[in-house]
């Protein structure tokens, strides 16, 4: 391999924040990297921008296309990796300056297959920066970070790691074993890509620090809500065929079942209205070949996801649809606070009794010494 590390960064319309991203990729204090930009077409000032860069920097590489979308410039940019390691970076996003240099330290130390970091949301309308359990890795526990691990060691909590292309560092060569791409043309496809090589890894590592920051805007493609959102169901069916190949999928039905209604929800709820009713019948449709009659509820499920799983086989169009899931949420809601009430207030009548209690221990006990008072 010539250098270290593969940067491949996607870029496609994003004049507005690329520079943000190709200077915290410049100012790296790791020095032996290269970055494959791949221009997917951009009809906005973006390959300006990369020209700039590569005019003054060599390790920035521009490769040029008619637009494929994110997979396929991710798959082009797979396709040119002249690094030991690659990493997937998004355009409109940013590393912090030692990131590459933490993490080539880590995996020389690891030699894994797949190093797993943390990364932080960053609100582009407020600048507020944020983090859940899926960004902080705290789903994974900590007795993990000390070595490698695989998919088997993380069973319980295997649809709660973040699937993010971003936050993970991979080995070329295990990627090109495998000949990994990610689907083409297709929305959601870090899913399906995350889930394809995760099986097949042996060497799983975490780096626990924040190293990168996630962009949040307005027509990204997780908020733009068009016909592509319909791909997802395309992609639940690839990864599940990836669970039932790594011979898992008893094991992990149920956590499965769930992954599948909150993926649903979260497209669901970005959805154009145009579009809500088609893709309600597309749920019905698929009912029953996603076994979503097996589900059993547990205490792991939000009551929010309950309630749209709820909502999926009774109504015929999305304002019902919308309605119906309200409804469902506040008797859920209702259920748990009158549940949550009684038991308060049992708590205030055993309180209660043994106050009660207390008091006629000290009164019995005043008693008893006023009597002996009284007769010396």
């Amino acid at each position: 391999m010539d250098v270290k590390i593969s940067v491949v960064l996607p870029v496609y319309n994003v004049a507005d924040y690329l520079r943000k991203c190709l200077d915290s990729l410049v100012n790296q204090t790791f020095k032996d990297f290269e970055v494959i930009c791949v221009n997917d077409g951009s009809t906005d000032l973006s390959l300006g921008i990369l020209e700039g860069y590569a005019l003054t920097d060599s390790r920035f590489k521009i490769i040029s296309q008619e637009n494929q979308g994110l997979s396929g410039a991710r798959n082009t940019g797979i396709e040119h990796i002249q690094g030991e390691y690659v990493l997937f970076v998004d355009s409109d996003d940013w590393l912090e300056e030692n990131a590459l240099e933490l993490l080539y330290e880590h995996v020389k130390g690891f030699n894994s297959e797949i190093t797993m970091f943390k990364f932080k949301f960053f609100d582009d309308d407020t600048s507020e920066i944020s983090e859940d359990q899926f960004t902080n890795l705290e789903v994974i526990d900590p007795a993990l970070y000390t070595g490698n691990f695989s998919y088997h060691d993380v069973l319980d909590i295997i649809f709660k790691i973040s699937h993010a292309p971003f936050n993970k560092l991979y080995k070329t060569s295990f990627l090109k074993d495998l000949d990994a791409k990610f689907l083409y043309g297709s929305y959601y496809e870090d899913v399906e890509f995350f889930y394809k090589v995760f099986f097949k890894a042996k060497k799983v590592s975490v780096l626990p620090q924040y190293l990168y920051y996630y962009r949040i805007r307005d027509y990204s493609i997780s908020t733009s809500g068009d016909e592509g959102s319909f791909d997802i169901f395309n992609v639940l069916e690839s990864t599940k065929q990836n669970v039932i190949d790594a011979k898992i999928y008893d094991d992990v039905k149920q956590g499965w079942l769930m992954f599948i209604i909150v993926n649903l929800k979260f497209v669901y709820f970005r959805l154009n209205d145009n579009y809500k009713n088609k893709f309600i019948e597309k749920m019905k449709e698929k009912f029953d070949d996603y076994e979503l009659n097996d589900v059993v509820f547990s205490e792991e499920w939000h009551y929010s996801d309950r309630a749209f799983y709820e909502s999926i086989q009774v109504s015929d169009n999305y304002k019902e649809f919308n309605l119906n899931c309200e409804k469902v949420s506040y008797e859920i809601l209702a259920k748990h606070y009158e549940t949550l009430s009684n038991v308060y207030k049992n708590q205030i009548d055993e309180l209660t009794a043994e106050n009660n209690r207390l008091k006629e221990e000290l009164n019995s006990s005043i008693k008893s010494k006023f009597k002996r008072i009284v007769k010396s």
